[in-house]
């Protein structure tokens, strides 16, 4: 294999590790997050000319070679890993007459726990409870767009809306 075919290859992988790592460390922040890819992949160039500088003919290539390469993978694996960090809201619901049990056990954040459930009923009435379950009752039939909100101990949160349907037991 060529020196430089190996050094793209070995900028792929890096791009890989520097996401895990930004994920790792929780940085969100896209401005940290870059600036931890460009230090690695100047450390990395560095690394890289120390094995390869006597192997090509053109030692500054081993600057540029794979730095795209590199850069798409990070963002890449950085975008896959970083939705894997945020929790995610799902809830079921059964509707008796006007009371309506709401079942959030199906939320699932894979990093940490999910911390609170923040229920928006849609008739003005809002929850936050540690509980994944809660039953709600609704003082008129109608329409009404719940609102199910997971946040996990980190800050990070999801959102779910549904539209239930209640209907008093007297109307037919």
């Amino acid at each position: 294999m060529k020196p430089l075919s190996v050094v793209y290859s070995i900028r792929v992988c890096l791009g890989i590790v520097a996401a895990v790592m930004c994920v790792l460390l929780r940085l969100d922040d896209l401005l940290t997050g870059v600036s931890l890819g460009l230090f690695f992949y100047l450390l990395t160039y560095y690394v890289l000319k120390h094995f390869f500088v006597a192997k090509v003919e053109k030692p500054s290539k081993i600057m540029t070679m794979g730095i795209g390469a590199y850069f798409l993978t990070f963002a890449v694996a950085f975008g896959l890993l970083f939705t894997l960090m945020i929790p995610t809201a799902v809830f079921t619901y059964s509707v008796i007459d006007q009371t309506v049990t709401f079942d959030a056990t199906g939320s699932y954040d894979l990093f940490s726990g999910i911390e609170s459930f923040v229920w928006d009923f849609g008739d003005e009435n809002i929850t936050t409870t540690t509980d994944s379950s809660m039953t709600h009752t609704y003082t008129a039939s109608g329409n009404y767009s719940a609102i199910l909100t997971v946040k996990d101990n980190e800050g990070y949160s999801s959102t779910l809306q549904k539209v239930v349907t209640v209907a008093n037991s007297t109307e037919t």
